[in-house]
């Protein structure tokens, strides 16, 4: 029996739509829409339409950021709503580079919170393969072990295809610095891998 868990895992997200969410209360007293509420059905339309088929993607790419499904639900709800309040200053050029990158920077931030509180509590909680397949254990183990920018910049290059210079303006860095987090995190693995 999969759980939602697993269905995430698998990509079987279910993104629930701004025009889903609100579309009952776009329409007038009168069952009309006002000019300003065609407006906002475009706007919310086009939102949907080029960010929906991102959700589960953006999931399962959080998940190996935080280490833990339920934070990258969070996250990616987050991210979807900074991004909806940001649309009309969107350029348009690439939806998932964007969304990508908030996402991450979220992400990272989350990352850097929950550090700074077990610090504070002292204590720690290892969740990290919870929601993982013994299949997957040790690639994840290898993961787990690199720092979250070049796990993040591993994981962008090598499953989702994006360039050192993108990789490198989605985290504000150099072309350079992007190669040697690859350069460095690739050996890592191999290394993690190859002991196994």
């Amino acid at each position: 029996m999969l759980t939602d868990d697993h269905a995430v895992m698998a990509g079987d997200s279910k993104f629930i739509s701004p025009v889903e969410a609100t579309t009952g209360a776009l329409v007038g007293p009168l069952g009309g829409v006002s000019d300003a509420m065609a407006r906002d059905i475009k706007r919310r339309h086009g939102f949907e339409e080029a960010t929906a088929p991102l959700y589960s993607d953006v999931v399962r790419r959080l998940v190996f950021v935080v280490r833990d499904i339920d934070d990258a639900k969070d996250i990616a709800q987050e991210t979807y709503l900074r991004a909806f309040e940001a649309w009309d200053r969107f350029d348009g050029a690439d939806a998932r580079a964007w969304i990508y990158t908030i996402a991450i920077r979220l992400a990272l931030n989350h990352v850097r919170r929950r550090r700074r509180w077990l610090a504070v509590i002292a204590r720690h909680e290892d969740r990290s393969t919870a929601s993982l397949d013994p299949i997957d254990l040790d690639l994840w183990l290898a993961l787990k072990a690199l720092d979250q920018r070049t796990r993040a910049a591993l994981l962008l290059s090598a499953v989702d295809g994006y360039t050192h210079g993108e990789i490198g303006l989605m985290f504000g860095v150099a072309e350079g610095t992007v190669s040697s987090w690859l350069s460095r995190g690739r050996a890592a693995i191999r290394a993690a891998l190859s002991a196994r």
